[in-house]
């Protein structure tokens, strides 16, 4: 009977854990196969962790307020992410690798320091929102960009008087 019972609230403990937002990689670390979703902003990260492969469920991903400037092509181990928040880092680029992402939903990249967008956003058919503001963009990046993504909601600031580089 305790066997028919443990079996049956098996399953409800797998599913409460995906409403669990971790926020510490320690403990995340102690049952990687367990973590949906892991926030670690306001770390002082210079890099995403190399520990991120082992998250193989990872949904969400927040490392936002951070130190980081560059996106790892090994962010493809996490395809199934659906919701990646880098805002407020020091990024400039974003790897053409990110179309690796397959179950991106959303991607929040506000107040970083990116210039270009690549083509491969393109290529992630179920992205909804991309959030690029407080990035400077001239007027023509901004048409460019609204066109490129056409079907996502894209948030921009309003564009700047500025130079294109």
């Amino acid at each position: 009977m305790k066997l028919l019972c443990l079996l049956l609230l098996l399953p409800l403990s797998l599913f409460a854990q995906e409403n669990v937002m971790y926020k510490d990689l320690k403990t995340a670390l102690k049952t990687p196969e367990l973590v949906y979703h892991l926030q670690l902003k306001r770390k002082s990260l210079h890099e995403f962790p190399k520990q991120l492969f082992l998250f193989a469920n990872l949904k969400t991903l927040d490392l936002s307020k951070n130190k980081i400037n560059c996106i790892p092509d090994s962010l493809a181990f996490l395809s199934g992410l659906h919701i990646l928040n880098l805002s407020r880092n020091n990024i400039a680029l974003i790897p053409n690798t990110i179309d690796q992402l397959v179950s991106l939903e959303q991607l929040d990249l506000w107040d970083n320091y990116i210039e270009v967008l690549p083509d491969a956003l393109t290529r992630l058919s179920k992205l909804k929102q991309v959030d690029i503001r407080g990035i400077a963009l001239p007027y023509s990046k901004h048409v460019a960009y609204r066109e490129l993504l056409k079907g996502v909601d894209l948030l921009m600031s309003d564009p700047c008087d500025c130079e294109e580089k």
